[in-house]
């Protein structure tokens, strides 16, 4: 290493550092040595060979990984004193063992998100108080602010076991009330107030971002919003607000579908949001569902930029959802735009173009041939 301090400095720095919860984290390139000055004594030093500034940390990946290599030896060391360590986790005390497991773990999760050790290590600490849960989502909230981190499904899960737990140490259970076939999960989240909500879908979107089409992270929105959609149908007088985000939700969600047109992540969740909530068939839901538009919403998008595969995946699912409601625009629409796409054979424009056209067409053909199967399944 470059820098002058010692690995075992550097380890106890970043978990220092990681314990401050950080709006966000950055694997950089290298080594550090490019910001690294041995004579500056200016706040950046005091934290070399880390970046730190306004509660945003980079981390140089060579840093990191040596890091990384004397936690492992730091984590193994305390598991292999299975007495002492088991002793001070079950007095439910603030041990130097606990505090190890602590520090040593949160260390091999940023490296290694999918570390199953390391995370089963954290959830007996949470499960015996010794960790308390709103710490620990902030510390995965920092983890999953980074483009390393935010692709593991490991890190999800981990945050919707901490989510659900609260029930648990409450010796409650909130019911799944969602109908058959709507995505009921085996358990809801809970969500304190409407600014941890609010705050949930916020580290969500930013998930999306640093990772595009991230599959994980939509599907973790999904089951946030199954859960408000199953505690609505619980106690629909007292979640009467669930409309209001319901339509907040889905304005939201077109509008990123509009600025992310290759993000068939982001489609599948809309339309599988939607789905579930016109199975609840609960009017007021159906009524916001349908003010909504979402097959137009579609069918515009497709039209405007038919070289999306995953726009095309929107228009082809939204026909199916709404078919019973939108028959004679999904129609014209076949008709007017699909049909004739379908049929072009010519390449026009420059050669630039002729890849999105080609591409436009295929998928036209895609639509009409998948059309066609589920009209001859219904007769």
């Amino acid at each position: 290493m470059s820098v002058s301090t010692s690995t075992s400095a550097t380890y106890e720095l970043l978990v220092s550092l990681l314990a401050k919860c950080p709006k966000t984290i950055e694997i950089l390139p290298g080594d550090g040595a490019l910001w690294t000055h041995s004579g500056d004594s200016s706040d950046e030093a005091t934290f070399a060979p880390f970046l730190f500034l306004d509660n945003n940390l980079g981390i140089p990946q060579k840093v990191l990984y040596q890091a990384y290599i004397h936690a492992v030896g730091v984590f193994k060391l305390v598991r292999k004193s299975p007495t002492r360590a088991s002793e001070e986790i079950q007095g439910n005390d603030n041990s130097p063992a606990v505090q190890i497991l602590i520090d040593s773990s949160s260390i091999l999760i940023l490296a290694n998100p999918s570390h199953q050790t390391a995370l089963n290590a954290r959830k007996l600490l949470v499960k015996k108080q010794l960790i308390d849960p709103r710490t620990e989502l902030c510390f995965i909230a920092s983890l999953l602010s980074s483009q390393h981190c935010a692709k593991h499904a490991e890190l999800w899960y981990h945050r919707r076991w901490l989510l659900s737990s609260a029930y648990e140490t409450h010796g409650t259970q909130s019911p799944t009330c969602l109908p058959a076939g709507a995505g009921a999960s085996h358990r809801d989240l809970m969500f304190a107030s409407q600014t941890n909500l609010q705050q949930e879908l916020g580290l969500l979107s930013r998930a999306c971002e640093v990772y595009p089409r991230n599959y994980f992270a939509w599907t973790h929105r999904l089951i946030c919003m199954r859960s408000l959609l199953s505690d609505h149908l619980a106690n629909p007088s007292k979640n009467s607000n669930f409309v209001v985000i319901l339509r907040r939700e889905i304005d939201g969600i077109k509008q990123w579908i509009e600025h992310h047109v290759s993000d068939y992540s982001a489609v599948h969740y809309i339309l599988t949001l939607s789905r579930d909530v016109l199975q609840c068939k609960t009017l007021v839901l159906e009524e916001t569902i349908d003010e909504e538009d979402m097959l137009a919403h579609a069918i515009a998008l497709v039209c405007e930029y038919p070289g999306h595969e995953a726009l095309w995946l929107y228009a082809r699912i939204a026909t199916l959802i709404f078919d019973a409601r939108e028959k004679q625009q999904i129609e014209q629409f076949v008709e007017s735009f699909v049909r004739p796409l379908a049929s072009q054979n010519s390449i026009t424009g420059a050669w630039d173009d002729v890849a999105n056209q080609l591409g436009s067409s295929e998928y036209a053909r895609l639509y009409l041939s998948k059309r066609a199967k589920v009209d001859s399944s219904r007769e």
